[in-house]
């Protein structure tokens, strides 16, 4: 619980007032926030311990007996492997089970060697009948979640949001951004190669590439071979990315399909980037066409098409002042369709439809 990169999770929360999160979890990543209630569910296993709670659906008495202290109303598990081991639990304490799924939990293939995603195969089917309520982050997760036999009448998409008072935009420069992980779902590589193609055209423009992954070190050689002012900082705690946003006129979200399956549900970044007034130059993936709007809040190309990146960079870079009408444009919209504020209460209300009578 707590992890760094899930900080969605508890912002879900954020403008709750009629339900009070109590959050639960295999073990704390790092300390909670004062004033909320976290239960480490490790110290509460029994005999069998954390194997039998998730291999078998177990459920020790102190476990039990501790939730119940709470007087939960329902269980609303993040992540389908999540919501498969909250299964059992739901049933030994007949309460509503709400699942959000978020991106790859929806998307990924199989993987059979891996025994957490064997349980959630194993009880995929009953999850899906037996769950209250399913809410993907985006129409596109609802529609990968269909083709695979969920039930459309337990469907419900809820977007995230995101706090429009940590992201405004600030004294823009020209600058490129580009912030997230270093892996294959994030298109660092079409990035990259649609840098290379630019060259020239970027004079007068900097390149700021923030993260840290497992394909950084090869691309970063290459990036540096091309010539163009690049910036890689590293790894930046998620605090400080609002300055990083306020500063870049562009923002790069190139992510694609991995060959594991796995895909965004909708970036957070795309939501950020936007509220930030950035343009943000994408890819049509997954959900992030139901967030930029081509032509007006930003530019959409291809997933993996390098060639197509570059040409939608190359024509935000030669119009700063369209480029900086899309930001604004993309903050408006945002502030409509994302603000965490408004996401947060009708979050509440869905999940106040399902929950069990006091």
């Amino acid at each position: 619980m707590f992890a760094p990169s899930e900080g969605f999770i508890q912002n879900a929360y954020k403008s709750f007032s009629r339900l009070q999160p109590v959050f639960v979890g295999s073990e704390l990543r790092q300390q909670p926030p004062t004033g909320v209630k976290a239960i480490e569910l490790s110290k509460l296993h029994g005999p069998l311990g954390e194997t039998g709670f998730k291999q078998f659906g177990l459920i020790s008495r102190q476990l039990k007996d501790t939730l119940a202290a709470e007087k939960p109303a329902l269980i609303h598990a993040h992540f389908g492997k999540a919501a498969a081991y909250a299964l059992p639990l739901a049933k030994a304490m007949n309460l509503p089970l709400v699942v959000t799924y978020h991106g790859g939990d929806a998307t990924k293939h199989a993987n059979t060697r891996n025994s957490f995603t064997r349980v959630y195969n194993r009880r995929r089917s009953t999850l899906w009948s037996e769950a209250t309520l399913i809410l993907p982050v985006s129409e596109f997760i609802k529609g990968e979640l269909a083709k695979a036999g969920c039930p459309a009448n337990k469907m419900t998409v809820h977007y995230n949001g995101v706090d429009p008072t940590r992201f405004a935009p600030g004294d823009k420069s020209k600058l490129i951004l580009f912030g997230g992980r270093w892996v294959e779902k994030k298109g660092v590589d079409t990035l990259a190669a649609a840098l290379a193609k630019l060259g020239p055209k970027l004079d007068g423009w900097r390149v700021r590439m923030v993260g840290d992954g497992p394909l950084k070190a090869e691309l970063a050689a290459k990036l540096q071979a091309t010539g163009v002012n690049i910036e890689l900082p590293g790894w930046i705690p998620a605090t400080d990315m609002p300055k990083h946003f306020a500063e870049a006129m562009i923002h790069c979200v190139p992510s694609r399909r991995a060959a594991t399956g796995d895909a965004e549900g909708l970036p957070m970044v795309c939501i950020e980037a936007m509220l930030s007034g950035c343009a943000v130059a994408a890819t049509r993936h997954a959900g992030i066409p139901e967030c930029v709007n081509d032509g007006q809040t930003g530019l959409l190309s291809p997933e993996g098409d390098a060639e197509a990146f570059a040409a939608s960079l190359a024509k935000l870079i030669a119009d700063p002042a369209a480029t900086r009408s899309m930001g604004q444009a993309g903050r408006d919209v945002a502030l409509r369709d994302f603000n965490l504020d408004i996401q947060s209460r009708r979050l509440e209300d869905l999940l106040l439809g399902v929950a069990r009578p006091a």
